[in-house]
């Protein structure tokens, strides 16, 4: 790996070459690759994961053009997996792309993820992200999720055996939404970075603010706040 790449970062006391030699030793699954997946795959790339996997079903299609990065008028009913991965790999030729073109189901969850050190969610599916976190949870593997709603955002970790699950705070009745979200590109972009940067904290054993804790951001006002998540004694998943 071309090392001369991240000496920028490398200069971070947080980093140094043994935290860089951890990032490219790493291995990410990303599920989605639309708005917050755009950022987030540019921003891991940027970092120096080694491995990175990642998954969507989807096609590109114009009313995605105004935040999802990853693709250009000329992907237009292009598979959003296979649009990333060659946008990603000229970006970053020297890192191990896994693009998959699929939708992550309860039959694939499992084998899709299972190589991976750690999960990363970008999707705006309530049902996928508890599909993920059965999995991540059988597998005892860390989950980061994600989410926005116009100016709003958040971010949440779950770490295996210490913090809730997604399940002790999403319904697993939850059905899938035929309702647009709004998105708007800064602010998609912001709650993508602060995921990537939940990776770098994991990835690098640093401490980590949003585990077991939601991350909420209001941009609006330009203002964030914690909220601690505390594990349900009836949760079907992980009590």
């Amino acid at each position: 790996m071309n090392s001369g790449r991240y000496t920028r970062q490398i200069l971070l006391p947080e980093i140094g070459d043994i935290g860089q030699a951890k990032l490219a030793a790493a291995s990410v699954f990303v599920v989605g690759c639309g708005g917050l997946g755009s950022t987030l795959l540019y921003d891991l790339c940027g970092m120096g994961v080694g491995r990175i996997g990642f998954c969507d079903g989807d096609i590109v299609s114009l009313n995605n053009l105004n935040r999802q990065f990853l693709h250009t008028p000329a992907d237009i009913g292009k598979n959003k997996a296979q649009s990333a991965y060659e946008k990603l790999q000229a970006f970053a030729p020297e890192l191990m792309l896994e693009p998959h073109d699929t939708l992550l189901t309860d039959d694939n969850a499992i084998t899709l993820v299972s190589s991976y050190d750690l999960v990363l969610l970008a999707v705006d599916s309530i049902p996928v992200r508890l599909i993920a976190n059965r999995a991540c949870v059988s597998m005892h593997k860390p989950l980061v999720d994600a989410g926005i709603h116009g100016l709003n955002g958040s971010v949440y970790t779950y770490r295996p055996d210490q913090t809730s699950c997604l399940s002790c705070f999403y319904p697993e009745t939850s059905k899938a939404s035929a309702i647009e979200i709004p998105s708007f590109a800064p602010i998609v972009s912001a709650i993508a970075s602060l995921e990537a940067q939940c990776a770098a904290n994991i990835l690098l054993g640093l401490p980590n603010p949003t585990d077991g804790r939601m991350l909420l951001f209001d941009g609006s006002t330009m203002t964030t706040e914690f909220v601690s998540i505390a594990k349900s004694p009836n949760c079907p998943v992980c009590s």
